[in-house]
């Protein structure tokens, strides 16, 4: 009797304690919306650093951003780049002048049109002595900007110092707002920044810290051309409202998708199968360009063994990684490059599974015997954690004798910054340029684990050029040269699961960490 009040007093308790997170997270949701509604409710995990995307991007921010501002060219779905406020662009003066060439009509959304004017103002501003833009070091430094130029109404001209068919890319990042245009009217009579006036599908609405940020139909709104694709292509605002709103809890995004409360959250990989069997809701799964690793330090007395390095990368199964740390929803790769991307072209006769015969021979060739090699992980990213953990599994069944030293994860992130480690287990954020997945790992900065010179070479001439046989042919040479000297054993692309309400329509799968709602309609 004892155990069966025990067992109904728990549930009771869990029922409750749910229910207190489900308050908690949706009080600012506002009551249920009805089957008509013409709001989009998305929930953030945290919230967004601010509504300046010249100033205040981040992970969270961009979802709000990138309906509201626009640059002149974005990513596609396959990461091509593709003109968004530009109707076309060339590249001239082989690679150091790129002009573009300016939709007309476009209007901003207090219903100024788009010229040639309001491109250099925003990269003046953008640049500016004291800007925090994210990527403002970029185009002072590597991919070097020496003039921006208005010849007539819709045109601009980027001169280059160098010739650099990585600028095209980099003013595409999407962890910079895509180079974001706006009006001077986004600023107050002061100078300092009121509201974005972008040329979005949506405008910037209200935002209250803490709870959320609103985006709401731009009626005026001038789409590009061509068919829906990432961040190009054909966009339309089908609702009235997006709200982003803080849902910190994942419990209670679950519960706020199940009650109709939420339309849209990104879910954890052990959620997928239970958010399909609810008949209301489904997941869209999506391989990003989040990349996952394990960082081995040429430095290192005992790794800089090359063929130490090579029998530990033959020791491990890939594929059973990827599947162990993501439930099944990712897939093994030997590359950095991700599948998405044109210039994806595995080797063929490297294989994703462990080859015992190969390790040992690899191991005897190292003269190995049995030195301690310790793996740096932390719990702050759980992936990162469990990788680690099976990846160990995997080394000591090999007999490789493999410990794991579990960290902070700023002290991580400082012993990786200073290079300071034998192993890490280790992901990095999303890239979308072809070289920019090699560029992660590759050069002589401390933080960057392959420091070869071959590689950086291969990589400055990969970042110059503007021919895409040329940048694959030089991305292969690399990534021949990645799996001969081992610097890192890469494992897997993170796949993204955002379950969503099946009354929405359109949601479809994206390279992309952030979810676009621009041709998404409520049934």
């Amino acid at each position: 009797m004892l155990r069966n009040f025990q067992h109904h007093s728990t549930r009771r308790t869990k029922a409750l304690f749910a229910a207190v997170i489900f308050s908690a997270g949706m009080a600012h949701l506002g009551p249920a919306h009805a089957q008509n509604s013409s709001t989009i409710r998305v929930a953030l995990n945290e919230d967004i650093r601010g509504v300046d995307p010249a100033r205040e991007t981040d992970g969270m921010s961009d979802p709000v951003h990138t309906h509201i501002v626009e640059g002149l060219v974005a990513y596609s779905n396959t990461l091509e780049i593709a003109p968004v406020l530009a109707e076309s662009y060339s590249v001239e003066d082989e690679g150091k002048t790129y002009v573009f060439k300016l939709r007309d009509g476009v209007k901003f959304h207090n219903g100024k049109v788009l010229t040639s004017a309001d491109v250099k103002w925003s990269w003046d501003y953008l640049m500016a002595e004291g800007s925090v833009w994210r990527c403002k070091a970029v185009f002072e430094g590597n991919v070097k900007v020496a003039s921006v130029e208005t010849p007539d109404p819709l045109t601009v001209v980027y001169r280059l110092e160098a010739a650099k068919g990585s600028f095209i890319y980099s003013l595409a990042r999407t962890d910079c707002a895509g180079t974001p245009v706006f009006h001077q009217d986004s600023l107050k009579s002061d100078g300092t920044w009121g509201s974005v006036i972008g040329t979005g599908p949506f405008t910037a609405g209200e935002r209250r810290i803490g709870e959320y940020a609103e985006v709401n139909r731009f009626p005026d709104y001038t789409s590009p051309p061509g068919d829906p694709s990432g961040r190009a292509g054909r966009k339309e605002a089908l609702v009235d409202k997006i709200r982003f709103s803080v849902v910190t809890d994942p419990a209670a995004r679950i519960v706020g998708l199940r009650s109709g409360e939420i339309d849209l959250s990104s879910v954890s990989s052990q959620s997928v199968k239970q958010i399909q069997a609810e008949p209301s809701l489904d997941v869209v799964l999506s391989e990003t360009t989040v990349w996952y690793a394990l960082l081995l330090s040429q430095t290192d007395p005992l790794l800089q063994n090359k063929a130490l390095r090579q029998a530990i990368a033959s020791a491990i199964d890939r594929e059973a990684v990827a599947q162990g740390v993501t439930y099944g929803l990712s897939k093994g790769t030997t590359t950095p490059m991700p599948r998405v991307s044109r210039y994806y072209s595995p080797i063929k006769d490297e294989p994703l599974e462990a080859n015992p015969d190969r390790t040992r021979e690899l191991l005897a060739e190292a003269g190995y015997k049995g030195e301690p090699i310790t793996i740096i992980a932390n719990k702050s990213f759980q992936s990162m954690f469990d990788q680690a953990i099976i990846i160990q599994s995997q080394l000591q069944a090999a007999g490789i004798n493999v410990t794991i030293e579990t960290l902070e994860w700023g002290l991580q992130l400082e012993r990786y910054t200073k290079g300071n480690y034998q192993a890490q287990s280790f992901s990095y954020s999303g890239r979308f340029d072809p070289m920019g997945a090699w560029e992660r790992i590759i050069g002589p900065e401390s933080r960057k684990v392959w420091k070869d010179e071959r590689a950086i070479a291969l990589l400055n001439k990969g970042l110059a050029a503007t021919n895409p046989e040329e940048v694959r042919a030089i991305s292969d040479e690399i990534y021949a040269l990645f799996i001969k000297e081992v610097p890192a054993v890469s494992l897997f692309h993170m796949t993204q699961a955002n379950g969503f309400n099946k009354r929405l329509q359109g949601i479809e799968s994206s390279p992309f960490d952030a979810p676009t709602l621009w041709n998404v309609s409520i049934k």
